[in-house]
């Protein structure tokens, strides 16, 4: 692959001249150009790079710390943590504020022994995680935001038809919230598990407890009885 040869020029402030600057883009675009087989091709040295980058990998993921440090590398809005103390300051939350709600849990539901206290501090981080749900919201509409102004680079002049159609494109990203109430159920079903194993344990399985998630297989029983608006009411439940 021939790549274009020009000299590395200084500007007196220390910055690539234009020549410089010119010669590599005119490099990268035909770095670019060439096939995928050459690129990626395996040398021995990227071979050799690529086992010992493995084997660095795999022992780190050995010790205890690796492991639970690549459980939070994906991390990301933190809904669905399962380290959850571990993940409050790579969230930049405040790890005071998290300590002091597991305590008002704790003062709230009174556990009594050793099941107790782990099933109220489960109980304390799935309402945490839950809490997360509306800066995910923000930060998924961030993401959908960046992707319209990818797609919709500036422009000099539009056409009428062109606004309309870049219009609805800004309205559809503050109006899906389909990610959001899929993580709002899901969380809410987790939460109310939880609420269920305190109760089931103290009541020795008496009380029954159901709140946000109703029966799927009594949706329809009856449906001829059901006023249209608690249907409707019923159906966005699920």
């Amino acid at each position: 692959m021939e790549i274009c040869k020009r000299a590395y020029v200084l500007t007196p402030a220390g910055r690539a001249s234009a020549r410089a600057r010119a010669a590599r883009r005119a490099n990268l675009e035909k770095a670019r150009a060439a096939a995928k087989e050459i690129i990626y091709r395996p040398t021995p040295r990227r071979q050799a790079a690529s086992r010992a980058n493995l084997e660095k990998a795999l022992a780190a993921r050995r010790r205890p710390e690796g492991n639970a440090r690549a459980r939070l590398n994906a991390l990301k809005h933190g809904l669905f943590a399962r380290l959850v103390p571990e993940s409050v300051p790579r969230l930049d939350e405040d790890p005071d504020e998290f300590a002091a709600h597991q305590r008002r849990f704790a003062q709230i539901f009174a556990p009594e022994d050793e099941m107790e206290q782990k099933v109220v501090r489960r109980l304390a981080e799935t309402t945490w995680r839950r809490l997360r749900l509306h800066r995910a919201q923000a930060r998924w509409e961030a993401d959908r935001l960046r992707e319209f102004f990818a797609d919709a680079p500036a422009a000099a002049r539009l056409t009428p038809e062109e606004t309309e159609r870049r219009a609805y494109a800004l309205a559809d990203v503050f109006t899906d919230f389909q990610p959001f109430f899929t993580a709002a159920s899901r969380l809410e079903a987790q939460v109310e598990r939880v609420l269920r194993q305190l109760l089931h344990a103290r009541s020795g399985g008496a009380i029954k407890f159901k709140v946000f998630a109703p029966r799927r297989e009594s949706l329809f029983d009856d449906l001829e009885e059901w006023p249209v608006e608690e249907l409707i009411e019923r159906m966005r439940k699920l």
